[in-house]
């Protein structure tokens, strides 16, 4: 017992103070990368809303908030024959659906 209370084995002050700032530096980057993590997921998150409601907007064939429907024409070309339909677009945010005019709602 006296031998063992004698010792001079062990960590010094130094070491004890590296190993202190090498986890307070882990620390450090796992918060960094949690936040950055959070960010991004509130991104994506607006990003699948906003994709998600001109996609439905252009499904159902309604006007999109800022974006109403629109008068255009479609070109169907088919061999030798080419035709030109009068349509009605919906959606947008690049989603778009087109009806026949006086077919939609």
């Amino acid at each position: 017992m006296v031998r063992k209370l004698k010792s001079q084995r062990g960590e010094t002050l130094v070491e004890t103070m590296a190993s202190i700032v090498i986890a307070a530096l882990s620390v450090a980057l796992l918060f960094t990368c949690v936040v950055t993590s959070v960010h991004l997921d509130h991104t994506a998150k607006r990003m699948d809303e906003a994709y998600y409601k001109a996609l439905t907007a252009a499904e159902t064939q309604a006007a999109d908030e800022g974006h109403p429907a629109k008068n255009g024409t479609v070109s169907i070309a088919g061999g030798s024959a080419e035709m030109e339909l009068d349509v009605t677009l919906y959606g947008g945010e690049g989603m778009y659906a087109y009806a026949a005019k006086g077919i939609g709602p």
